[in-house]
């Protein structure tokens, strides 16, 4: 079963930097990935290992409507600003995760939620949308 991670508010918090996480394939919409940023459950970041497989993916591609849905996912970033700051610190801070981000496709600056799937690889969204 995949484990989603999206990000939460950590910072505010004095805590270390965490992401939330859901259900499986639930990235591969716009409406699972909004419930999952307003939903604020936990998941640690460290779990990330210099061997770790990552995969970087583009809210572009994400099933949905696109243009009704931005609205609703902008609201859940909006919401969420700290805990967006809090996860691109966390991989900045990260050198084996950072290391494996190619800066051209998966701009930490524009990482707005990760997946740790059930095999132990991550999946790092991308909002490309600007």
């Amino acid at each position: 079963m995949k484990l989603l991670a999206a990000l939460v508010v950590a910072t505010a918090l004095g805590a270390t930097p965490m992401v939330a996480y859901g259900q499986a394939g639930a990235m591969a919409n716009y409406g699972s990935l909004i419930s999952s940023l307003n939903a604020n459950k936990m998941a640690d970041l460290t779990t990330f290992k210099a061997t770790s497989t990552v995969n970087c993916v583009k809210i572009s591609t994400l099933k949905g409507d696109a243009s009704g849905d931005a609205t609703a996912l902008d609201n859940a970033l909006s919401k969420n600003s700290a805990g967006v700051t809090s996860l691109k610190a966390a991989i900045s801070a990260n050198a084996d995760l950072k290391a494996k981000l190619d800066p051209t496709t998966c701009p930490v600056d524009d990482i707005v939620a990760v997946t740790t799937e059930a095999d132990g690889s991550f999946t790092v969204y991308v909002d490309d949308r600007a």
